[in-house]
C-alpha cells in the first residue's frame, strides 16, 4: 500500500520571530554590490540572499507554528523600553560559520551593539520573555546554501551602517518579512 505524500503547501510553515536592524535602501544596494564583487573573486557555489532580506539579527526568539499573541505583545512591550542612542556600524569583513554553508558580512569594533542588544535583553527578561541562549556573533547574511567556507575571514572595502532603528519581525520561508514594530533610536 502506498501512504500519499502530504502537500508541502499544506504543512504548517514555521514562523520566526525575532528583533533585527534593517539597512536602507542606499546601503542595501552598497551591501549588494559588495556580496557581486565577493562572490565574482571567490565563487561560494550557494544561493545569494535576495536584498529585500537583508538584516542583522539582535535577538533571535524562536522558530514557532503560530507565534503566541502574548510573545509578540511581550516583545512589542520590550521593544518600547528600550532606550538607546543611533549609532554607526562598519560592515569590513566577509566570512563563514564553521558548521554552516552561510557566508555574511561581519561588524568592525561592535560597543554600541553590544549595548543595544543587552538593553534590549534587559527588556525582553523584563517582559517576562524567556531567551534561547545563543552567541552573539554580530553578522548580515549574503549567501545561503554556499558549497565552499571562507576561512579566514576576508578583509572587504568597509561599508558604514548609520543605525537610527531597529524591528521585531517575523518571517515564513518564501515569504517577505512581516515587520510588527518598528523602533527608533535617539
Amino acid at each position: 500500500m502506498r501512504v500519499p505524500r502530504p502537500d508541502a503547501a499544506a504543512l504548517p510553515q514555521p514562523q520566526r520571530l525575532f528583533f533585527a536592524l534593517l539597512p536602507d535602501d542606499t546601503l542595501r544596494g552598497r551591501i549588494a554590490a559588495a556580496a557581486a564583487h565577493i562572490e565574482r573573486a571567490h565563487p561560494s557555489g550557494g544561493r545569494p540572499l535576495a536584498p529585500a532580506r537583508y538584516h542583522l539579527t539582535l535577538r533571535f526568539l524562536g522558530d514557532f507554528e503560530a507565534v503566541p499573541p502574548a510573545l509578540i505583545a511581550a516583545a512589542r512591550a520590550a521593544g518600547e523600553a528600550v532606550r538607546a542612542r543611533a549609532f554607526t556600524l562598519t560592515l569590513d569583513h566577509v566570512g563563514s560559520f564553521a558548521d554552516s554553508r552561510v557566508r555574511w558580512l561581519g561588524v568592525a569594533a561592535d560597543g554600541p551593539l553590544q549595548a543595544l542588544r543587552q538593553a534590549l535583553d534587559r527588556a525582553l527578561a523584563a517582559a517576562g520573555v524567556a531567551l534561547p541562549a545563543e552567541a552573539f556573533v554580530p553578522h548580515l547574511t549574503i549567501v545561503r546554501a554556499a558549497q565552499r567556507a571562507l576561512a579566514p575571514a576576508l578583509a572587504i572595502d568597509p561599508l558604514s551602517w548609520s543605525v537610527d532603528g531597529f524591528a521585531l519581525l517575523a518571517s515564513r520561508p518564501g515569504r517577505p518579512y512581516e515587520i510588527l514594530q518598528r523602533r527608533r533610536l535617539a
